[in-house]
Formats: C-alpha cells, structure tokens, sequence
C-alpha cells in the first residue's frame, strides 16, 4: 500500500510539473516580443488613449494640421503590448530609464522626446525645415 501512495505521489507530481511548465511556457511566448528600432528616417508619436497630456498634443497636431506636413507614425502604449514593448525598447536605446519614462514621446531623427513641451518643440522645428528647404 505504502508503493501505490508513493507512485500516485509520484504520478501526480509530474503531471503538475508538466503543466506548469506549459503555463509557464506559453505566458513566456506571449510576453516575448521582439521588436527593432525604428528608422532614423521615422517621426514615431506614441501616446496613451487616456493620457491626458498625449490628448493635448493630438488637438495642437490637429489644430496646426502637422499631418499635413509632416508624416508621423502614431502608436498607443496603454492597451497595445507590441507598441508599449516598442516605446520601452526606444527610450533604452536614447539611454532612458525605462521604468520612468512616460508618454507622450517621440521618437525622431533617432532621439528620443518627453513631454508636451519637448513633443511640440521638435514638430515645430520639423516645420520649420521642411519649410525652409521648400524655399
């Protein structure tokens, strides 16, 4: 008797084991993104659905027609694991700390911004570039 309760301990064990070595596996999988930096070439704007401070700078984007002129790329961070994975991957390249960065960022001529200030300083000078070299 005492054979059969140590085989079905046994037994058990490894069919726990196993199947937490799926779980962990397969959440392993998920979680494991990859992704590459951005093109030097690309303006990147990420931003958070309900940021407030990203709101901002999507009505000023809006209101001086900055598509218009300028192309940027828009990804959300909050709810989009690809794009929060990405954003954390920019922010360590322009040697960030990642655990404190925030949104809204942006990512251009391979550096990297923070803030509404900073956001539109840069879009603004882009502006002005592209402006000049309109001329």
């Amino acid at each position: 008797m005492d054979k059969k309760i140590i085989w079905t301990t046994v037994v058990v064990s490894i069919v726990i084991l196993v199947l937490g070595y799926i779980l962990v596996d397969s959440a392993n999988k998920k979680n494991n993104i990859k992704v590459q930096l951005p093109s030097k070439n690309k303006i990147i704007y990420y931003y958070g659905i309900t940021c407030p401070h990203c709101r901002e700078v999507e009505e000023w984007i809006k209101k001086n027609k900055i598509e218009e002129k300028v192309k940027i790329e828009k990804k959300e961070v909050y709810q989009n694991q690809e794009n929060s994975a990405e954003l954390s991957f920019v922010a360590e390249n322009c040697g960030l700390d990642t655990s404190s960065i925030g949104v809204p960022f942006l990512w251009a001529d391979g550096k990297c911004y923070i803030g509404t200030p900073e956001v539109k300083k840069v879009l603004e000078e882009k502006l002005n570039i592209k402006n000049q070299n309109a001329k």
